[in-house]
């Protein structure tokens, strides 16, 4: 099987099992068709499942490692196309037509690069999967998108970062010299972004991993507490209800109640 070719913009397939290391300054996004891989990068770690993508900036170097059933597709970004680091998950319809596009590559030897115009489909594609990044970065400071791109892509790799260290205890400062940025001006701009402070958003990806643990169904509720950092189970659900709202956190208690009790001796 042949090593995957980074070296120009073009389409790249990894091998199952197999795993990649993207040499520095190489802007790469990833789409999960199947099964899973591990990305590891300066931002963090992250498991890729059915339906995920990530965009990695070069400051990033992925290494990357995929399961015996992954299909994994990888998109090696010319420095001409705007795209933001992040990370996300692709609709139904936005899933089918990257399986489309995936078969289409099979013509070409895995490691090989597509034609540039081949390209474009794919290109689409992962701009219409960051339209959410694109209109945040609206509010990003700057009066126009060449002023704001430096800043929403420093912004979107701290982010990353938070997504990337889920139970790390994040301090400002450590953000901060992470992004390059006061710490003052990056709280400021991130809650401009976002809508939350960096520290806040910290706290929702903790326990977004929380309701991930609960619903595998492999971790008592107090082991799940101590893990994402919360002393007792009572203060972990209760901070899930303000999170998640009742009507959701009731759905997710009512899935995770049967499998616990299956598990009891």
């Amino acid at each position: 099987m042949a090593s995957p070719n980074f070296d120009a913009a073009g389409c790249v397939r990894l091998p199952a099992p197999g795993a990649a290391r993207v040499p520095k300054g190489v802007t790469t996004a990833w789409m999960q068709l199947r099964g899973t891989s591990t990305v590891q990068c300066q931002e963090g770690t992250f498991l890729l499942r059915r339906g995920d993508w990530i965009l990695l900036d070069g400051a990033s170097q992925p290494r990357l490692q995929t399961d015996h059933l992954a299909i994994c597709m990888g998109l090696c970004l010319p420095s001409s196309h705007a795209f933001y680091p992040g990370r996300g998950r692709m609709w139904r319809d936005e899933m089918q037509i990257a399986v489309r596009l995936w078969r289409r590559t099979r013509v070409v030897p895995d490691g090989k690069v597509m034609a540039r115009e081949d390209l474009r489909p794919l290109f689409l594609l992962m701009e219409d999967l960051q339209r959410d990044i694109g209109i945040a970065a609206n509010r990003c400071p700057g009066r126009s998108i060449k002023q704001r791109a430096p800043l929403m892509a420093t912004l979107q790799r701290t982010r990353l970062y938070l997504e990337g260290h889920t139970l790390l205890d994040h301090r400002v400062d450590d953000l901060a010299a992470f992004a390059g940025l006061p710490a003052r001006y990056l709280s400021r701009v991130f809650h401009a972004v976002y809508g939350l402070s960096p520290l806040s958003f910290a706290g929702c990806v903790r326990l977004d991993h929380a309701v991930r643990l609960l619903r595998e169904g492999e971790m008592t509720v107090d082991q799940i507490a101590v893990t994402v950092g919360y002393k007792h189970r009572g203060t972990l659900l209760s901070a899930l209800r303000a999170h998640l709202g009742l009507g959701r956190m009731d759905r997710i208690e009512d899935h995770v109640q049967p499998m616990q009790s299956a598990g009891k001796p």
